[in-house]
């Protein structure tokens, strides 16, 4: 297994489901804040994956999950192609570092939201 995080929390694909993950838990409009419900459970369950089936099923309830709202709001969707990044990931680098990024990316202030 490599070792070397920046493998990992530097792919694009990470990038891409992390910033989903981001809004899941923000709403993606002021007008639509009263309307919102965070996702905050996808977070617990991600949190606690230790295995590859596991980290499949996590993943899998959360894009069923955020494909309602992403629907509802208009927000992006996660490619076919990152999908199966991430899961080439972590059978190569590991659940544990695929999703420390993962949450990390979420997290984090994305440089799109500006100052």
């Amino acid at each position: 297994m490599s070792e070397k995080l920046s493998d990992v929390f530097l792919n694009p694909a990470v990038k891409e489901l992390g910033g989903l993950f981001r809004n899941s838990i923000r709403p993606p409009k002021k007008n639509d804040r009263n309307l919102w419900q965070p996702d905050y459970a996808s977070f617990v369950e991600l949190e606690y994956v230790e295995t590859p089936n596991q980290f499949k099923e996590i993943v899998w309830k959360f894009l069923r999950r955020y494909e309602v709202v992403a629907k509802k709001h208009g927000l992006k969707r996660l490619s076919e192609k990152s999908l199966d990044e991430i899961m080439t990931l972590a059978d190569n680098h590991g659940v544990k570092t695929v999703r420390a990024a993962l949450i990390a990316h979420a997290l984090v202030k994305s440089s799109k939201e500006g100052a």
